[in-house]
């Protein structure tokens, strides 16, 4: 705990060395104006049902999603586990960074995964404001900065003679499924030397991509822990409808696999069998865990949870 009260989280690197296989899973704030009850209820039940750590996204682009910092601390506060926050930069100025970093610290925050953050909806060609980041790494160096204690300088005002260094674990995205290859390695890579610690992936279903990934990582002396971020399928139609909405693949042996209905008890434990085959694979892979998308079906993502967990 610190000298504000508040707990000084466990950093995900270490947590992740403690345990074979980690379970988490990533939440999304509530919109802005709905009760904020209903997101503590869930994140009560993915951890009874085995979610060992959590992720809380950020309302970015002008999602009217407030409150990622706030349910953060309360989930490694209220709820025991270590839990990280989401940041995304390409909204904020480097000063309103440093400052939204200095809050996350001193509320005891020590997980971050450092993002640019998505356009809003139906703005493609949304750009950074003014004076921001364009990419994720250089909101990493920021960060590795102010680990470091390295603070923006200030026009004019005093510096303290010894700058308080943060200690944040810095985590990355990673996009298995770039159209480009190299690019997508490049840019890890790139992450990484910037000072990220762990990644997750984007969404995936196949095991095929996550091998070629970790694989492409190793020629690239890339050591860091890779997440699979996935998330459970319950129909043919869901599964076509994140392939285009994600541009990710579902291999066409579990495509054929999913029910047609998802309604029904059968079709509810087919779904769940296959997704728990697909775990087991990534954890034959190499995986130091899985984090799992759960969006709107809490009731799913327990389920798996709870068969992981056994």
């Amino acid at each position: 705990m610190n000298r504000l009260g508040f707990q000084v989280d466990t950093k995900i690197t270490e947590f992740l060395k403690q345990k074979s296989f980690t379970l988490s899973a990533e939440i999304i704030p509530p919109r802005n104006g709905t009760e904020q009850a209903k997101v503590l209820d869930l994140v009560q039940s993915l951890i009874q049902s085995g979610a060992q750590f959590l992720s809380v996204t950020k309302g970015a682009g002008g999602s009217l999603r407030g409150g990622s910092l706030p349910i953060a601390q309360t989930i490694k506060d209220n709820f025991k586990v270590p839990c990280i926050a989401h940041f995304t930069c390409r909204d904020l100025t480097p000063q309103e960074i440093e400052n939204q970093l200095v809050d996350h610290h001193y509320f005891g925050v020590r997980n971050i995964l450092a993002l640019r953050g998505d356009p809003p909806v139906g703005q493609p060609e949304w750009d950074a404001k003014e004076g921001s980041y364009h990419y994720a790494y250089e909101l990493i160096e920021q960060i590795k900065k102010l680990n470091n204690g390295i603070y923006l300088p200030r026009d004019g005002g005093p510096q303290a003679d010894e700058q308080l260094k943060l200690d944040f674990c810095i985590g990355c995205a990673v996009y298995p499924e770039h159209p480009n290859p190299q690019e997508r390695i490049d840019f890890l890579k790139r992450k990484v030397d910037a000072g990220a610690e762990y990644a997750i992936t984007q969404m995936i279903f196949d095991p095929n991509v996550y091998e070629d990934l970790l694989n492409d990582c190793a020629k690239s002396g890339i050591s860091i822990p890779i997440l699979p971020g996935t998330r459970l399928l319950k129909s043919k139609k869901q599964a076509l409808r994140m392939q285009s909405r994600f541009n990710v693949s579902v291999p066409q042996s579990y495509l054929e696999a999913l029910p047609d209905d998802p309604a029904s008890p059968q079709s509810k434990e087919e779904a769940c069998e296959l997704f728990l085959s697909f775990v087991d694979q990534l954890r034959k892979l190499g995986a130091p865990g899985l984090h799992l998308f759960v969006l709107s079906d809490k009731t799913g993502a327990c389920t798996v949870l709870t068969n992981l967990a056994d």
